[in-house]
């Protein structure tokens, strides 16, 4: 179930979504089985912003921010 739940929200459905496919009640319980890689929370964070930069009209593109492994 781990790579079903992860293939499914690394391809763009939502959490809710995952959540009533599986029957689950809770979702922390589908939390639980949704491991994303930082890279992936990365993708998320970017895009975010360039939506914001868009909304706010910045003509100059928005430079993702690079990945930085948290060794402590």
């Amino acid at each position: 179930m781990l790579k079903f739940v992860t293939l499914l929200i690394k391809s763009g459905r939502s959490l809710c979504e995952v959540q009533k496919l599986l029957g689950h009640t809770q979702v922390k319980t589908t939390q639980r089985y949704a491991h994303l890689a930082p890279e992936a929370l990365l993708d998320a964070s970017n895009a975010a912003t360039r939506a914001v930069g868009s909304m706010l009209g910045l003509t100059e593109p928005l430079t993702d921010v690079p990945l930085v492994e948290n060794k402590g």
